[in-house]
């Protein structure tokens, strides 16, 4: 008989690159925005269309008393007009709003590079919370294992125990700090599920335990122009331009003359209207029923849009549209100008972590420890006391922390700097 054990797996930890994915495809705000740059898209080519013609019915002059629309009317007639926009007003009218459907896309590209870096930072922040868990964590063994050992030397009376309690008191502030730290750690999980698009109280994310050490490997001259070429709150900026460039273009359409053509096609049921020239004698008595006549008439009419009382609205346009081209320009410069401060800050911070990184791997952390195994071994050889060894594993519990922090710093620094470029600098 053979027994299957089933042993509960381990949740397998998720890499950033994974919930940057799993973001872009169920953020709603993001869904939001690429559904309103579709919506865009199709206004603008709903303008691409020739207005629509108009059918007119009209049954005139009916006595009172008669219901015979059709026979009784003096005239029956029917119309069908249609508006010609001239001068290729319906194709600047569209190219206008094709390049506002470009800039909602952009609304669409920079909320998805924001959304991808905060992910990035809440996930490294996530990842130092934990790491710093797990130094309070063997703090805390460190400290237990101590009292073990004070405690049987207590017993041969080598040990007091005011140092036991000492070491007691180190425990419980190291597990308030285990408390504060959990509590970050939930909200940074309640933040980032939010910008998954999960459910706000989901467990379900795991940090992996080594981050990989990104570096970076374009000079500052080279990010300053990849941000001038591809960061999308620039390009939204140019394309704007663009946009109302075009809107100047359809402006000056308007003041084409639009034509209008009507055809109607009249029937008079009672005949000829009489008039003051009708000749007198077809009205003697006995005269045949009148006879039923067709006519028709045509029509043309143009707009006047260069009269005197109405041309003053197109130039007043013109200008206006002129006037928000020169603000997008001045508000262009002061935002590259800002965003290049940005990221040289970004970079700067970068550079400080990989040096802090290199100098507590290689040279404070080894120190430490080494300072740390001397002064418990000294301990134990009656030559320091508790509070000694108590400070020099705070310190070495201190460098851990900023070890962690720079590691972070690092890959939050990376991200940053992505967000103020538009995309991977990898």
């Amino acid at each position: 008989m053979i027994v299957l054990i089933l042993m509960p797996r381990a949740a397998k930890a998720q890499s950033v690159d994974s919930l940057v994915n799993e973001a872009l495809k169920n953020n709603p705000r993001l869904k939001s925005l690429e559904a309103k740059t579709r919506s865009a898209e199709f206004r603008a080519e709903s303008f691409n269309s020739a207005q629509a013609p108009t059918l007119g019915v009209q049954f005139s002059e009916i006595p009172f008393g008669k219901y015979n629309i059709v026979n009784d009317a003096l005239s029956n007639e029917v119309s069908l007009s249609q508006m010609f926009m001239l001068g290729g007003k319906i194709n600047a009218m569209t190219e206008s709003e094709r390049k506002n459907a470009v800039v909602q896309g952009d609304n669409y590209q920079i909320y998805k590079v924001n959304l991808i870096g905060q992910i990035k930072m809440s996930y490294y922040s996530l990842w130092m919370t934990e790491r710093k868990i797990e130094v309070q964590k063997r703090n805390i063994d460190l400290y237990n294992n101590l009292i073990n050992f004070l405690t049987t030397n207590y017993s041969v009376n080598r040990a007091s125990q005011a140092d036991i309690l000492t070491l007691k008191g180190e425990i419980a502030s190291s597990q308030t700090q285990l408390v504060t730290l959990q509590r970050e750690l939930e909200s940074g999980t309640y933040r980032l599920n939010q910008l998954l698009g999960r459910d706000l109280s989901s467990k379900d994310i795991n940090i992996v335990k080594e981050i990989p050490n990104d570096t970076l490997l374009i000079t500052q001259a080279e990010l300053e122009e990849k941000l001038a070429a591809v960061n999308p709150s620039l390009r939204q900026m140019s394309n704007m331009v663009e946009m109302n460039k075009a809107m100047i273009t359809a402006n000056q359409k308007d003041k084409i003359p639009d034509l209008m053509l009507q055809a109607m096609v009249m029937r008079q049921p009672q005949g000829m209207i009489l008039t003051s020239k009708t000749d007198l004698s077809m009205l003697t008595m006995g005269m045949e029923e009148p006879k039923t006549e067709y006519m028709y008439s045509l029509m043309a009419s143009i707009t006047l849009p260069f009269a005197p009382w109405s041309k003053g609205k197109y130039q007043a346009k013109e200008e206006e549209l002129y006037a928000g081209i020169r603000g997008i320009e001045y508000e262009k410069n002061d935002m590259q100008r800002d965003m290049t401060a940005q990221l040289k800050a970004s970079v700067t911070k970068y550079k400080t972590a990989e040096d802090l990184l290199k100098l507590y791997s290689g040279n404070v952390i080894p120190l430490y420890e080494q300072a740390a195994q001397a002064q418990l071994t000294a301990y134990q050889s009656n030559q320091t006391n508790v509070a000694t060894i108590i400070d020099t594993y705070r310190m070495l519990l201190m460098q851990q922390m900023n070890y962690y922090m720079a590691q972070a710093d690092s890959q939050m620094s990376l991200a940053e700097i992505e967000m103020m470029v538009g995309g991977s600098i990898k």
